[in-house]
């Protein structure tokens, strides 16, 4: 019997896998045992649960040991029935199904006729009884009147434990300890993440009118699911009867209160209107979808009035622009560098030394200063208000659901939303506007169907779009040939660019530009799933299988492409003396860009089974393996460097498109089969990657009190990317350092002559050709209780991630005092080599402390503590700064706070029809009196760890430099003592102590390690006020008052952090952006009207 069962399980994930499709239900499960009054089993009984809008009607009987089983159910309120002869109906009421509850209803049957009805009310669920899984979530209630104005959903993510975002201005979000490249994203099961680095195409799900709910699962997920952190939305879908409206949100200046650091309050009115329609499809004569077919459409966009952009760079004092130092004698003195360093008369560079293009980028770009004493250097001394367009937006989504019997049903989804961004880019008014205009869009079709009484099936297709084309005001070539620039690349491309300038150690503000990208990237996801799910006495049995196509295309241009120069004080003894003689410290220069047409395939199987061991005792076994082949460019344009033969690997196919600008004899670059590497991808694909999980739920105690834990395995979602579109196929130059002895960059050049082409390139990254999938342990220890209608949490999880990949340079020398040139290397005729190798790790563990309270007697509310500490060493996309030593690299993560604590409270207050005060009928009353909502957010959570840095040039001899030389570098200082303050001694122009570090020694690199500077934290309360008029039987107003940061709490953002920038090292100058999870900078009102029916 047992063998019989394998193989029915093994025949169905055959035939799964060549369907070659995947399983991430939204829905929800009832399951349970029905007993009678003396305890024993029930085998035969008639179980339906109705779904009360839609008046859908799902049906199965319990088996031999009186379980029964309900899959796939709508998230919505359900009636379960039980019937059978000879004893009374149980009917439970108000049973609250949330997207992928597994939910137990244990029923007793008590002798008697089937015409009488014992009747108990559900409601929602408190504890998860069932599996291992950690997870919340929040319904379409809780999303609209949560003060955090805001339509977006991702920042409702800060109210869920154990969720913090990755790093500064990420859109990414760590889930109980994972990794930037371990979370997915859905609606409705189909992913809206853009599969190139888990990150989400936040777009999607911006406008939550159209969502149901969202639910979060942030550890010990099971085996249906590849990451540990699965964000799952779930849209609205239309009822038996039409429900809808039209709403309006507005902000406007004189509802914010003003950033401390800022001169004026934020400008600009905004209007966010939309609405919202949905219910049974009706073509009169024709059809009538009641209780068959719905539908639900919503509609949001976004305007209002020009927006003033504050401005406030930190630019060169009147006295310098003339080349007059005599300030800042005797503690600084400007020496000739082309005149034996003789020192300049007075301070003070004669006029006709000025070079001509620094007097041209000057005049162009950097305004006087306007702000406090314009005679010395003064932070952020220009202060301009520029007048910028409105952001526009707009988003739709439409949704059909159809039943074609009892049992079967279908639906489909269509979402599109464009939104255009406009600003300055960068802090200079000179630089002008750039814009995007981003186009994403997302379709979806599920398919379900009972293929017995025991067995589900299920089948998604779905696809993600996204389109995000920048463009910028400045045009690069006329710019260069206005400042009068040489030394750029032949055949530049005529599009947004501009030559960046850097000034190093002083704080002046320099000329930057966005990564332009022409015509812009397309990112297009399209997945296919199926899931067969079959319950066969005590077990649960989920299976299914994946394929997903991920397409990714680019045409970016480098920061290079028109020149990047930094200055330093290397020459005269001071960086804008430096510029003014136009000799910088570094020069780079870039070719221009060609397009990449990037594609991958991923592969997944899974098996879970639900095992009740016992009615109180439940085992969550399950399979995940995971096949993931790496990217392959469509033209063959990608590349990597073998180590092991010195060589440049490239697809078969791809050398007649190496640049004929590569230098010859310089490299060889070789066809992959030639030297056993993949004909198309190069790197090998991993093929061990299963992932077990495990998970048990006990109720020793009845269904009140459940004690959980789990174990699994988690992989990275999506394997490493070769290089692609850079070298050979476009000549790379490595940074070029300006030789002290004898400058040989001068304005007008921007990079040293060359004839015939360059002579050094830049090589791709080489990658371990065997590297491993980084993967992830992840376990936890749960309590849970449910009393006084709340529920009640402790957990302990912990998240271990082996494997990692990061990078070293591989053709680093060992530091010492040596002269770079002086030292062997694995390779002495190329730059440095960048290597990805596995072994990076990190461990995570916190402490949760959760209560929650779903929506009853108009209360809700959910508090969480966590007590958190992750130390790691580095991640994808991470380099070590010595390659011979990892180690150093381990430390405090920078964004996972020691403490946090976050939680809500929505209350209806006690007054009007129905409640325990002022109750009278007469409408004067109920108008004033009922109808009010109180809602309040409280977040607060401890700083960020901060890593110091260090600007100078190189103390250990192991940076790039064609010369005697040494190269600029930023890498850690030396520690002296403990940096943090105390409490009392902090202020925003002393955070740390900056003594407590210094330069590095000679030969060697700094001491400090990472995270060792406490950052500020943040403490935020949101507060709304809401009334609602009823305006007839089914018509009513809502009127809303909300603000976020009612106190107006100044949350500081970090400190700066580089010792060597001595006017903002320690320095505060801003509030907010720490982290966008919580909506910490200055106060902000925000009112909205909606009619609803």
């Amino acid at each position: 019997m047992e063998i019989r069962r394998c193989l029915v399980a093994g025949g169905l994930l055959i035939a799964l896998l060549s369907s070659r499709a995947f399983a991430q239900t939204t829905f929800a499960t009832l399951t349970g045992i029905v007993t009678d009054s003396a305890g024993g089993v029930v085998p035969g009984a008639l179980v339906e649960a109705r779904h009360v809008l839609s008046n859908y009607r799902y049906t199965t009987t319990t088996n031999q040991v009186g379980n029964y089983t309900l899959g796939q159910l709508r998230e919505g309120e359900y009636v379960l029935r039980v019937q059978l002869a000879g004893f009374k109906e149980f009917v439970a009421q108000n049973i609250q199904l949330a997207a992928q509850d597994l939910r137990r209803i244990d029923v007793r049957l008590e002798l008697g006729s089937i015409d009488t009805v014992i009747e108990v009310s559900a409601g929602a669920t408190l504890i998860e009884t069932e599996t291992a899984r950690i997870s919340d979530s929040k319904d379409a209630r809780a999303l609209k009147v949560l003060p955090l104005n805001t339509r977006q959903l991702w920042d409702y993510l800060s109210l869920t434990p154990g969720v913090v975002q990755a790093g500064g201005g990420s859109s990414t979000r760590r889930f109980a300890g994972s990794r930037a490249n371990q979370s997915d994203a859905s609606i409705d099961g189909i992913t809206v993440s853009n599969g190139t680095d888990g990150t989400q195409i936040s777009p999607l799900v911006s406008y939550v009118e159209s969502f149901q709910e969202f639910r979060v699962d942030m550890a010990n997920n099971t085996a249906e699911y590849g990451a540990i952190g699965q964000v799952t939305v779930v849209s609205k879908s239309g009822t038996n009867e039409f429900h809808g409206n039209v709403f309006d949100y507005y902000s406007a200046p004189f509802l914010r209160a003003r950033n401390p650091f800022s001169p004026t309050r934020s400008s600009g009115i905004r209007h966010t209107p939309g609405g919202s329609i949905g219910g049974p499809v009706l073509l009169p004569g024709l059809y009538n979808g009641r209780n068959r077919t719905f539908f639900f459409h919503s509609f949001e966009t976004s305007w209002g009035s020009p927006v003033q952009q504050l401005l406030n760079p930190t630019v060169a004092p009147v006295a310098w622009r003339d080349g007059d130092f005599s300030a800042l004698l005797p503690e600084i003195v400007i020496r000739d560098p082309l005149n034996n360093n003789t020192p300049f008369p007075g301070n003070r560079i004669p006029a006709s030394r000025l070079n001509a293009v620094s007097k041209r980028i000057q005049e162009r770009f950097f305004p006087l200063p306007n702000v406090g004493d314009t005679s010395r250097l003064v932070s952020q001394n220009y202060v301009e208000n520029k007048t910028r367009p409105f952001d526009p937006s707009t988003y739709y989504t439409i949704r059909v659901d159809h039943r074609f019997s009892p049992e079967s049903f279908i639906f489909a989804r269509w979402t599109w939303n464009r939104s255009d961004t406009r600003g300055y880019d960068g802090n200079l008014p000179t630089i002008g506007n750039r814009w995007q205009t981003r186009d994403t869009r997302a379709f979806n079709v599920s398919f379900t169907r009972s293929l017995r009484a025991n067995m589900i099936n299920e089948f998604r297709f779905g696809i993600a779009y996204n389109d995000n084309p920048r463009h910028g005001v400045l045009m690069g070539r006329p710019i260069a040939q206005e400042l009068g620039i040489e030394g750029l690349v032949d055949d530049l491309p005529d599009i947004n660019g501009v030559l960046n300038v850097a000034f190093s150690g002083i704080g002046l503000t320099g000329i930057t530009q966005t990564q332009w990208r022409h015509p812009g990237f397309l990112n297009f996801v399209q997945q296919y799933q199926e899931h067969v799910s079959w319950t066969h006495g005590r077990h649960n049995v989920k299976m299914g299988a994946l394929l997903s196509r991920v397409r990714f295309s680019d045409h970016q241009a480098s920061n290079n492409l028109f020149g990047n120069v930094t200055f330093s004080n290397r020459f005269t003894g001071h960086p804008y003396a430096d510029f003014l003689l136009g000799i910088p410290t570094t020069a780079a220069r870039a070719f221009p860009p060609i397009r990449i047409d990037r594609t991958r395939w991923a592969y997944d199987l899974f098996i879970t089974d639900d095992f009740k061991v016992r009615p109180n005792l439940t085992v969550n076994a399950g399979l995940r393996y995971e096949l993931h082949p790496g990217w392959a460019e469509e033209t063959g344009r990608q590349a990597l460097f073998d180590v092991e033969t010195g060589k440049i690997i490239v697809p078969d196919g791809a050398l007649s498109k190496v640049s004929p600008l590569q230098p010859r004899g310089y490299v060889d670059v070789v066809e992959a089969s030639q030297v056993g590497f993949h004909s198309s991808r190069l790197l090998e694909t991993d093929v061990n990657n299963l992932a077990p999980r495990i998970g048990i739920a006990y109720r020793p105690w009845g269904n009140d009190t459940v004690l959980r834990g789990g174990y699994g395995i988690f992989f990275d979602i999506v394997p490493r990317t070769v290089s692609m579109g850079g070298a050979p196929f476009v000549v790379n130059e490595p940074n070029f350092t300006n030789p002290t002895a004898a400058p040989a960059v001068i304005f007008p050049h921007v990079f040293p002559s060359t004839v015939g082409g360059p002579t050094q390139v830049g090589l791709p990254t080489a990658t371990r050709p065997d590297l491993r999938t980084p993967y992830s342990m992840q376990y936890n220890v749960t309590i849970e209780r449910q009393q006084w209608n709340s529920g009640f949490r402790i957990s302990y999880i912990g998240t271990n991630t082996r494997q990692g990949e990061w990078g070293y340079n591989i053709n680093q020398p060992v530091p010492d005092t040596r002269r770079y040139i002086d030292k062997p290397r694995r390779f002495p005729n190329y730059p440095a080599i960048t290597y990805i190798d596995n072994g990076g790790e990190h461990q995570y563990h916190s402490l949760t402390l959760e209560t929650e309270r779903r929506y009853a007697r108009g209360l809700a509310y959910q508090f969480s503590y966590v007590l958190a500490s992750d130390i790691g060493d580095l991640e994808r996309g991470e380099t070590a700064e010595n390659a011979y030593d990892r180690g150093r690299e381990r430390g405090r993560w920078l964004d996972i706070p020691t403490h946090r604590i976050a939680g809500f409270v929505l209350y209806e207050l006690p007054f009007g029809k129905g409640k325990p005060f002022l109750s009278s009928p007469r409408p004067l009353v109920q108008t004033l009196a009922g109808g009010w909502e109180l809602s309040v957010i409280y977040q607060r959570h401890s700083g960020q760890f901060l890593t110091p840095t260090w600007t100078g040039p190189d103390p250990t001899g192991t940076a790039f430099t064609t010369s005697g030389t040494p190269a600029q570098v930023t890498i850690r200082p030396d520690q002296l003592h403990d940096p943090n303050l105390s409490p009392a001694e902090r202020t925003t122009d002393r955070w740390f102590d900056p003594t407590a570090f210094g330069a590095p020694t000679a030969g060697s690199f700094g001491t400090a390690a990472k995270g060792v500077i406490h950052g500020p934290g943040s403490e935020v309360w949101d507060v709304g006020f809401a009334k609602h008029f009823d305006l007839g039987e089914r018509l009513r107003l809502r009127w809303e008052l909300t603000a976020t940061n009612v106190l107006n709490r100044a949350n500081y953002s970090n400190p700066g952090t580089n010792i060597s920038s001595l006017a903002q090292v320690g320095v505060i100058s801003g509030v907010g952006d720490v982290s966008d999870l919580d909506p910490s900078g200055p106060r902000s009102f925000r009112m909205g009207l909606r009619i609803e029916w």
